[in-house]
């Protein structure tokens, strides 16, 4: 659909896949399964439609005529130029390019992840309404499961009660370092330290997305894809509802949990789905 015109930091993605966690081969996914969805769900895409993660995205040339929409972290600025001129590209709303075209990305407004949907135009039968114009509602609106405060909610991990000063870990704010990637990242809290008094070592368990691993060089985060199994306590959960958020946190910022219990986290979730069913 896009030919690369300039180098940039981008994957192709596509939804979870499940059933292999038992063979070593975590779910995957999209980084912000939430944005990618909202994206497929505006255009009439698959719920599994590939679409284009966006870090540092390049200069794309459009190949076949297509609709696009732009979710996740967004930009100042992003352009099609045509031969018919240069129209600006407004996030979260669906617009046609045409073969041909250049979609040029201007620098990050917030956000670590983009996505690019898209879907081909000889996708839509004659006579068939189009998605082009739909626009994704306020992410004010969208997000009302959300924390008020901003803060990212976890639940206890099975390794919980070993934690001799639990809250540090949710009463300080926590520093995403440069040690960073699509299986997870490494928090740090100023040289203080999380103590565990736990005997012996820990045999392999299962982990699993948000999943808070408390190593020697301190708690990490496992994220979309992550490995299935760990032997590092797990000392805390980030619930199901927030994990898509993690992916648009960059190096350096920092990060402020809160600890909820498991009916909240399911509410949170309930809330989540609603709200995407809702462009439906």
């Amino acid at each position: 659909m896009f030919r690369e015109l300039s180098k940039g930091i981008y994957k192709e993605t596509s939804a979870p896949v499940f059933g292999k966690q038992d063979i070593g081969i975590s779910p995957a996914g999209a980084m912000d399964l939430f944005s990618y969805s909202c994206g497929n769900s505006l255009l009439n895409n698959p719920a599994d439609a590939e679409a284009l993660e966006l870090v540092y995205p390049p200069k794309l040339e459009v190949l076949e005529d297509c609709l696009i929409i732009l979710t996740g972290g967004a930009f100042q600025k992003v352009t099609l130029r045509s031969e018919t001129g240069t129209a600006a590209v407004e996030h979260g709303k669906v617009v046609i390019a045409e073969k041909g075209s250049i979609l040029e990305f201007g620098p990050r407004k917030y956000g670590f992840r983009s996505y690019l949907c898209y879907r081909s135009l000889r996708g839509i039968s004659k006579g068939a309404p189009s998605p082009a114009g739909r626009k994704r509602a306020a992410y004010s609106t969208l997000s009302g499961w959300r924390d008020p405060e901003g803060a990212i909610r976890v639940i206890r991990g099975p390794e919980y009660g070993y934690l001799k000063n639990p809250e540090l870990f949710l009463n300080e704010g926590w520093t995403l370092t440069q040690d960073i990637s699509d299986m997870g990242m490494r928090l740090s809290c100023g040289g203080r330290e999380l103590d565990l008094d736990m005997p012996g070592n820990m045999i392999s368990e299962a982990v699993s997305d948000g999943t808070v691993q408390l190593t020697p060089k301190g708690p990490i985060i496992l994220l979309k894809h992550r490995q299935t199994v760990g032997g590092y306590p797990r000392i805390f959960n980030v619930i199901t509802a927030d994990v898509d958020m993690l992916a648009q946190y960059s190096p350096a910022q920092v990060v402020h949990f809160k600890e909820v219990s498991p009916a909240e986290a399911y509410s949170a979730l309930k809330a989540k789905n609603e709200a995407l069913e809702g462009l439906l």
